[in-house]
């Protein structure tokens, strides 16, 4: 719809030239009342007052309180949110400790007992070794005093057969000397290698005692690690029967060691994340307290205005018909709602008394708009006629 002049209640024409896009006529109080009442219930046009600016303002302070609200719900939800992701990362923070210190227990136990069986896997082989040295050395004072014992029974032989072969004259002196020089000898050398039977015996009594001990401080690492599996949170692995061999005790350790070193990269990431939620957590409060400190805020009442001129609620095929509607906002401000009102597509009709506002009209160049006038003087109802 376009206006093209202003007619009153008896079809005298009292404005004329309105402008499709931009009319701003000047008229008194009683004039704007009379044009407005001759339009209000024309199909197509938008009546605006001044109170339709306000209400709008507002409608625009009670969606800034309620945005505000919004705001602040949203804010705090968020609080709660972080609050709570906050919590669970306490949580894994406090069982990734718990499973560190659990790998670390383990391994802990688990190297004392193996260092244990190790250590007495050890003193058992050496020993072993001293009583198989200390068997090896009586068999040797053994055999050599065998030896010894052998010599004396071949000299008595010797010399029994030397007195037999006399036909009973008797053993030549020269023989018995020999024969007594020779018992002298092997008695000495006798009593020397029965000594070292001896002192090789009594050797071999404490290694045998030593090896023994060993033994059984062996088997009782062995059953202490058997039994202390038990306390280990994953469990022994199947060793098989009877000593596990120390490649296996180094592979079962290494799998704890690598558990340790998992569990602890898993707390170390736990700390980080807690220390991220932690911090969300204050920057999230700190936004809600600056949130709830600004408050809505004040609405700024010129940029609402023109965003509501600039919005849907008015359409190209609207002629806009303003009673001093944006009179607050000076000629200046006025004018540039004028405009956005234009740009819309609507033909704006303005009615004022405001003579820097008529100035700007009358200075619009012709294709964006122009001025024209009401005559005060007249009392008949006016009304505006379209094309």
């Amino acid at each position: 719809m376009r206006f093209q002049e202003l007619r009153d209640a008896d079809g005298t024409v009292i404005a004329r030239g309105l402008h499709p896009a931009i009319a701003v006529v000047a008229a008194g109080a009683v004039a704007r009342a009379a044009a407005i009442s001759a339009v209000v219930s024309t199909q197509g046009c938008i009546i605006l007052h001044p109170s339709d600016v306000e209400n709008e303002l507002k409608r625009a302070a009670i969606a800034a309180v309620e945005q505000h609200e919004n705001a602040r719900d949203h804010k705090q939800a968020k609080v709660a949110d972080a609050q709570f992701a906050l919590q669970q990362a306490v949580d894994a923070g406090l069982r990734t400790s718990r499973e560190t210190s659990t790998a670390s227990n383990d391994l802990v136990r688990f190297d004392e007992l193996a260092t244990r069986l190790g250590t007495a896997e050890e003193d058992y082989e050496v020993a072993v070794r001293a009583d198989a040295e200390a068997a090896r050395a009586v068999a040797t004072a053994l055999g050599e005093l065998d030896h010894i014992l052998g010599q004396r029974h071949s000299a008595s032989t010797s010399l029994d057969q030397a007195r037999k072969a006399a036909d009973g004259h008797g053993v030549p002196e020269a023989v018995v000397h020999q024969a007594m020089n020779l018992q002298a000898a092997l008695a000495a050398a006798e009593a020397e290698k029965r000594q070292v039977v001896q002192q090789a015996d009594e050797i071999a009594q404490v290694t045998r005692v030593a090896s023994r001990d060993a033994l059984l401080a062996r088997e009782a690492a062995h059953s202490a690690l058997r039994s202390g599996m038990s306390l280990i949170s994953v469990g022994a692995p199947n060793w098989g029967p009877g000593m596990p061999l120390p490649g296996l005790l180094s592979n079962y350790r290494d799998s704890l060691a690598n558990r340790l070193a998992a569990a602890e990269a898993a707390e170390a990431e736990a700390k980080n994340a807690e220390q991220a939620a932690r911090s969300f957590l204050e920057q999230e409060g700190r936004d809600l307290d600056l949130l709830a400190a600004n408050g809505p805020g004040e609405v700024d009442a010129r940029a609402t205005i023109a965003a509501w001129v600039s919005s849907e609620h008015f359409s190209r095929d609207d002629a806009v018909f303003a009673d001093e509607a944006f009179g607050r906002f000076g000629a200046e401000g006025t004018a540039a709602l004028l405009s956005n009102l234009a740009g819309r597509g609507c033909q704006v009709i303005y009615l004022t008394d405001d003579p820097e506002l008529l100035g700007w009209a009358i200075g619009l160049p012709h294709e964006a708009g122009g001025a024209s006038t009401i005559s005060t003087s007249r009392t008949r109802k006016p009304a505006l006629v379209s094309d």
